[in-house]
């Protein structure tokens, strides 16, 4: 076989066993080109100007075979080619190539040879995937893409190769560049900056710019702020990062959303073309006023969630598909390097969070005495960390729905020891950035808290502090969340990173144990003095003797009292008589069927020894108080309390002292009491609830023993709620709340309500503490007396460690007896009076004697003013016993001279006190009240103008008046 017919078969001749003489088509009976051809020869070039289709077969059989045997193989043999680029260099390479390229004769020929191409590109196609290296393409393909760039932007002179410009650079060498940029600063910005230069020259942009996404929250774009002084190709890394305008951006969260790449034109879509950013065409020196044609690549992690997105801006030229496929396979090998140097980040804060987690366990045990100083030191910590401005810890009530705060806005204070005044701050759990953290279990990194619907602004609008960035996260433990971390505005930078949220993660770990374990040792502390308190009352009380339960039980002689009375004198039995009074209260109230009469009388017994005897908070107090809630549940004629609550009012007011020191809550807290340190609020409120509780628990003592769990424990709910109402702290609050139901003109106060109801029990309790001020004058000045007496002791023990008493409780002041009580009664009594009468119309009995004795402590200060300025004057008039507290006649006597005197006092004094709200009755000196039946007959006679008359139980104004006023 000649070599003309081996060069036919390795050039993929079909039929090798035809003749020589069969003629060789160039083209298919279709006219289509074949697959695969035979090799170029001038014979079927047919240079003689007559096409070879043409000839006849022998001619071309001939004119073919005649160049069967070329001098050189068009075929290269690529080893040797790779073998001579070793040896030669870059300049004899070239040479080479320009001789093979004169090889051919004229520039027709070559032409000839582009011609053959177009015509078999399948061809063309098979011999390069065939028999041309991968790293030959990939250096046509990049020499390829920097000609395009030349050739659709000649005078942006930073995208033209300069004369050192390797124009073989490869994706690998951009890679390795990148890779040499991570080595030398591994920061995740540098590496994605280099790689936006790097996809912006490879195709060819005017200028650009970086967005950064937040996954966690769609709508939140931020941007690098580049120098506008320089051109793209200088540009710095950027340090600083701003939020972009939502409106400009839709195009940015559609790429990010869909994770592919996106090219935009303003003639195809003016609407939702973005506006152009002037300062990126002053930075590129550009002319033109407006950018035309965007294209946007995204920049995904490993997680698939779009991360960043870069915006190459044109003016001039379109983007095309091979700029998406360019700018796409440089993105992909650019990933991995920021999806390494995002690993070399996390390990290098994993190394430094260990030796701070160190300093963190130190300093847990050392405070672990004191919760409240661990949890300031901790945050203190958690600032540290994140480097945020101010810091909060709120722990979660599961039982009250409420987040409790101890330390809230911690400020970042470094080097100062923070001694922090406790002050506990209470909000519902579903209210607020950190109550969705609680219930969620969430972490929450938020860059604009005003952009958020459940971002609380109260605080922000009573403190004038500016909250911009948030990021809160739960304190687990074992899967349950009990606190709630937040940390608000970060010093460095504007918001919260995700390397941020990350660390801040690993430390609430160490963090919600910390807290789980000053919390044991906390309650730990709190029992071991809860024991103490119980050895102490231990100590102190004994429940009663069996002898005096017989002697109650045995004795049969009848009381002639009228319980319902509310101006019954409590001086007037002793102990013996008053626990039989009980008994029969009881009795007259509650079915007696559900009770043993063994253990009631032996339950009011271990009461009645279980209070001190102390000079006011004594049994004789507790007796009154649950004398005047017997005669309001017994004035409630419809029974607006259910049974339960009826039995828990009076119960609770039987035992609402116990116990009591004779000292007030915040004298206990300063000096440091036990009791103190078991209870931060309502410290001896709790302490008589808890008494109450014991003296239940002992044998033969519960009362409640006879009805089911269920009521038991409702009961109980119902006795503690009516014992700490009886604390003045939280008679205010109780007080607002129920007035704004009274505030419009119709009344919103419903008794279907539970919580109406419960601010009713509440009102009821301290009007029954209160009820001493609403008794007749004699019984009010011997009460009074008491009172101060308990004060005085108080004060004197205050004078004993170095402390100056307040007025009230100096014994060396009595004249502030009068203008206290001023104080008091208008300030406290009167208000609640007048909303309890508007609950329970039948009560008004004690507002208007209330009122009575408002008038007469007005007239007593009246005299002390005016006896003070009298001795100022040098007068020898003496209008005022020493004791400030008398039985003569309330009425002022002086001279006429003296009357114009008397009366700038008395406006001094309202001016310095205050009015009582509402307006008090006036009331005659000699007037007297009744506490037979002609009591209800008189009482209401007249007041304001108006004649009240009393229709079952509900006082209404006479109709006579009505017409009146409609006249």
């Amino acid at each position: 076989m000649s070599e003309g017919s081996n060069a036919g078969l390795a050039y993929g001749d079909k039929d090798s066993s035809r003749s020589s003489n069969t003629p060789i088509q160039s083209k298919t009976s279709d006219g289509r080109s074949p697959q695969l051809l035979p090799p170029i020869g001038k014979a079927e070039i047919g240079f003689s100007g007559t096409p070879a289709s043409l000839k006849s077969p022998t001619e071309t059989k001939a004119r073919f075979h005649a160049g069967c045997v070329p001098k050189q193989s068009i075929y290269m043999d690529w080893n040797s080619v790779r073998a001579d680029k070793k040896k030669h260099s870059v300049k004899h390479s070239r040479q080479k190539k320009t001789k093979s390229l004169a090889s051919f004769k004229d520039a027709e020929e070559q032409e000839t040879i582009s011609h053959y191409l177009n015509r078999n590109k399948d061809y063309l196609e098979t011999y390069i995937l065939e028999s041309v290296p991968q790293d030959v393409v990939e250096k046509w393909l990049h020499m390829k893409m920097k000609n395009n760039a030349i050739n659709v932007h000649p005078k942006l002179s930073y995208n033209r190769p300069s004369a050192s410009h390797d124009h073989s650079r490869t994706t690998k060498q951009m890679f390795m560049d990148i890779l040499k940029i991570y080595k030398e600063d591994p920061r995740e910005h540098t590496v994605l900056w280099q790689l936006a230069k790097s996809v912006a020259t490879s195709i060819g942009v005017e200028t650009y710019r970086v967005y950064k996404l937040f996954p966690d929250h769609p709508t939140f774009v931020q941007h690098f702020v580049i120098d506008h002084t320089k051109l793209p190709q200088n540009q710095p890394v950027p340090s600083t990062l701003e939020r972009s305008d939502p409106q400009q951006v839709e195009l940015v969260l559609e790429v990010a959303k869909k994770g592919t790449s996106k090219r935009v034109s303003r003639f195809d879509d003016p609407l939702r073309f973005p506006e152009t950013p002037l300062s990126l065409l002053r930075s590129c020196n550009s002319r033109n006023k407006q950018g035309n044609y965007i294209l946007y690549q995204p920049i995904i992690t490993k997680s698939g969630k779009t991360s960043y997105v870069l915006e190459m801006w044109r003016t001039k030229d379109r983007f095309k598909v091979i700029d998406e496929e360019i700018s796409g396979h440089i993105v992909v090998w650019g990933s991995v390097a920021l999806h390494y140097c995002k690993l070399y980040v996390d390990k290098k804060r994993e190394r430094n969070m260990s030796d701070f987690l160190l300093d963190v366990v130190k300093a847990i045990f050392e405070e672990m005495v004191s919760l409240d100083q661990l949890i300031k030191r901790i945050l203190e910590f958690a600032q540290r960390l994140v480097n945020a401005d101010r810091a909060s810890l709120f722990l979660v009530d599961y039982r009250n729905s409420e987040l409790v705060s101890t330390v809230f806005d911690l400020k970042f204070e470094p080097g100062l020891d923070l001694d922090m005044e406790k002050k506990e701050i209470r909000m519902p759990i579903n209210r607020g950035i950190a109550g969705h953290v609680a219930l969620s279990g969430e972490t929450m990194n938020i860059p604009d808290a005003y952009s958020d619907y459940r971002f609380n602004r109260d605080v922000d609008e009573a403190t004038g502090y500016k909250t911009i960035s948030i990021l809160c996260m739960p304190i687990k433990v074992e899967g349950k969340v009990i606190g709630v971390v937040q940390m608000v505005n970060k010093r460095d930078d504007k918001y919260f990173g995700d390397d941020d949220e990350a660390a801040f993660e690993i430390f609430s770990t160490f963090f919600g144990l910390a807290l789980h374990h000053a919390r044991l040792y906390d309650r730990i502390m709190r029992k071991e003095q809860k024991y103490r308190v119980a050895l102490e009352v231990l100590s102190y009380h004994n429940t009663c003797r069996e002898y005096e339960v017989q002697a109650m039980l045995l004795d049969k002689e009848p009381l002639n009292v009228d319980f319902a009375d509310f101006y019954l004198d409590p001086f007037r039995f002793d102990e013996f008589e008053k626990c039989k009074c009980i008994i029969s209260m009881f009795r007259d109230l509650f079915d007696m069927t559900q009770f043993d009469i063994t253990t009631l009388t032996r339950f009011t017994l271990t009461v009645k020894k279980n209070y001190r005897t102390v000079p006011y908070h004594n049994f004789d107090h507790g007796w009154t108080v649950a004398h005047a809630m017997y005669a309001i549940l017994k004035s409630d004629v419809k029974e607006r309390f259910d049974y339960n609550k009826r039995l828990a009012l009076f119960v609770a007011c039987l035992c609402h002292d116990l116990d009591h020191r004779g000292y007030t809550n915040k004298y206990m807290s300063e000096t440091a009491s036990p009791l103190a340190a078991m209870y931060t609020t309502s410290t001896l409120e709790h302490h008589h609830f808890n008494i109450t509780v014991t003296i239940l628990q002992q044998d033969g003592h519960n009362i409640f023993s006879h009805i089911s769990s269920e009521d038991y424990k409702e009961i109980l709910g119902f006795i503690r709620h009516c014992i700490l109402a009886t604390d003045l702290a939280a008679f205010f609050p109780n007080l607002d709340k129920i007035r704004e139901l009274y505030r419009s003109d119709e009344a919103q106060f419903s008794w279907d309500d539970p919580s109406h109801r419960d601010l009713a029990m509440a009102i009821s309790m301290t009007a029954a503490d209160l009820s001493a001020s609403a008794k007749p004058w004699e019984i009010q000045i011997k009460t009074v007396k008491v009172i101060f007496e308990e004060f005085y002791d108080q004060g004197d023990k205050e004078r004993a460690a170095g402390r100056i008493p307040i007025p009230m409780m100096d014994r060396n002041k009595p004249e502030e007896q009068p203008a206290s009580q001023v104080g008091f009664l208008s300030q406290i009594c009167i208000p609640c009076y007048d909303m309890l009468y508007r609950i329970l119309p039948n009560t008004k009995p004690m507002y208007a004697m209330a009122t009575k004795n408002l008038n007469r402590w007005k007239a007593r200060a009246d005299k002390i003013l005016f006896k003070q300025d009298s001795k100022k004057d040098n007068s020898k008039d003496s209008l005022e016993p020493k004791d400030g507290i008398g039985d003569d006649d309330d009425d002022v006597t002086v001279k006429n001279e003296g009357n114009k005197r008397v009366e700038i006092i008395r406006q001094e004094s309202k001016t310095i006190i205050g009015e009582a709200q509402p307006k008090p009755v006036v009331w005659n000196d000699d007037e007297e009240f009744a506490v037979e039946q002609t009591f209800r007959s008189n009482i209401w006679k007249e007041i304001d103008g108006v004649t009240w008359i009393e229709e079952e139980g509900v006082l209404v104004a006479s109709e006579a008046t009505k017409k009146d006023d409609t006249v």
